[in-house]
């Protein structure tokens, strides 16, 4: 059996090719998150000041930086103007342990004396 050119009919005149026009290239378009340095900022300050407790008013200073600056970037989050939430709510808990832990011992320091 023998089949007719695709180019063919079979009354023998060509048939009309559709054209379609050439595919466009695609961009990628990457949306990148908002970072949120200040919640960053808050949990190292956060942690600095939990761990260097001992150094006199070093730990209480940075824990007090750190519980503002992560209320900021929990906050900045809160509205998505921030990612890291969970950064900025470490740096919370750190500033807050930091300050519970100079609250405890200033109230031993005054009770001994």
């Amino acid at each position: 059996m023998s089949y007719p050119h695709p180019d063919q009919t079979g009354q023998g005149h060509p048939q009309q090719q559709v054209a379609y026009p050439a595919p466009q290239p695609q961009q990628a378009y990457y949306v990148q998150a908002p970072q949120n340095g200040v919640g960053t900022a808050g949990f190292v300050t956060g942690l600095l000041g939990m761990l260097l407790f001992f150094v006199p008013l070093v730990g209480i200073v940075l824990s007090i930086i750190g519980v503002v600056l992560s209320g900021v970037g929990i906050g900045k989050s809160g509205r998505g103007q921030a990612s890291n939430r969970g950064l900025a709510i470490a740096g919370l808990t750190c500033g807050v342990i930091g300050l519970a832990i100079w609250l405890i011992l200033v109230i031993a320091a005054a009770s001994v004396l």
